[in-house]
């Protein structure tokens, strides 16, 4: 998973799979130029879709690439085998456990065995119940779908925060593999996305996967250095502010 964590073990990753459930989304109009401004400004990876990851494979620089398969029958071998023709470093499927619907944790399986076959890291995406269902999205309800996704063969997992730091740490316990925290909705102030990076951090998650807090951000380049200043070099909230007002003034 180097190709997505920095050496340091940490990542700032950029979820850009929103098109395959939202068609042409703002911020990822121009996919390309998308990819260009986030990993300009130093992200470790991006996650996409297969068909966004053929698109924009040449603009991607240093950053890793993470390819979902929610919507490609993942567990199949040609899911697999085409997000390493697009140049996949990981690929990633979406779970929800608890929901009486959610089928997936047997694919989830499936797909771990497919992944390890090949060698590519696999990113299980663990959401209690429903990505709606907010009230379920609980620490102990967080922890305990992390670690089913561990069980069941995920490298790392990503998922909502809850809590506070000190709460927050139930779920990297119980998680035996990387947990990455994922950035949700789009914040009315670009603090609280960096207050949520800054605490999710201190409860010793490996990074963040933030999707439309940084490319519907005013400045996603600068967004994302904002992000990897906390992440990868301890850089307090307030710090962090700074620089974003600071190089916003340009």
């Amino acid at each position: 998973m180097h190709h997505i964590f920095a050496p340091d073990g940490l990542a700032v990753v950029v979820a850009m799979d929103h098109g395959i459930t939202w068609g042409a989304v703002p911020g990822l109009i121009d996919v390309k130029a998308a990819v260009r401004h986030v990993v300009a400004g130093g992200a470790d990876g991006v996650m996409t879709t297969l068909g966004m990851a053929r698109a924009v494979r040449d603009e991607l620089g240093r950053a890793g690439s993470i390819v979902v398969l929610d919507s490609e029958r993942s567990a199949a071998p040609y899911g697999v085998e085409a997000a390493i023709r697009f140049g996949a470093d990981a690929v990633e499927l979406k779970v929800f456990p608890g929901s009486p619907d959610d089928d997936k944790l047997g694919e989830l399986r499936e797909l771990a065995a497919q992944a390890t076959s090949y060698g590519l890291p696999l990113l299980a995406e663990a959401i209690p119940v429903s990505f709606t269902d907010v009230e379920a999205h609980t620490v102990k309800n967080i922890a305990n779908a992390a670690r089913i996704c561990a069980e069941a063969g995920a490298d790392f997992v990503k998922v909502p925060f809850a809590g506070d730091a000190r709460e927050y740490r139930a779920v990297i316990e119980a998680a035996f593999v990387p947990v990455v925290v994922l950035g949700g909705s789009l914040a009315a102030d670009p603090a609280e996305a960096l207050q949520l990076a800054a605490d999710a951090i201190e409860a010793g998650a490996r990074g963040v996967v933030f999707g439309r807090n940084v490319f519907q951000a005013k400045d996603p380049a600068r967004m994302v250095a904002a992000l990897c200043e906390i992440v990868h070099k301890g850089a307090t909230v307030a710090r962090a502010r700074e620089l974003l007002a600071a190089e916003g003034s340009d």
